[in-house]
């Protein structure tokens, strides 16, 4: 089970820039996403919902410029990681649920 704390600086900078992202979900209660990721049994199905995640947040972030996007370097390094060990979604998704609060 990987840890935040295990990660070298680059990899948890990425962890938490996107779970910063996704703290946006949070923040407007409407956790299907955070959910899903936690929940993820597959790298697949976890790449789907990160695609969707950040589409939905590019649309809001055209509505408002505040909204975080994680820069593409920190989503395929959060990718890569979720090949290694699915259990980094657990740690992002309970990170964007604290930062969301």
């Amino acid at each position: 089970m990987l840890r935040l704390r295990d990660l070298g600086d680059e990899d948890r900078r990425a962890v938490e820039s996107v779970a910063r992202a996704l703290s946006y979900f949070a923040k407007s209660k409407a956790y299907g996403y955070i959910d899903r990721l936690a929940n993820a049994f597959s790298v697949t199905t976890a790449r789907h919902v990160i695609t969707e995640a950040l589409r939905d947040l590019k649309s809001e972030r055209d509505r408002d410029p505040n909204v975080w996007l994680p820069k593409g370097d920190d989503v395929e390094r959060v990718l890569k990681l979720i090949e290694v060990d699915l259990s980094i979604l657990k740690v992002i998704a309970s990170l964007a649920l604290s930062y969301g609060w």
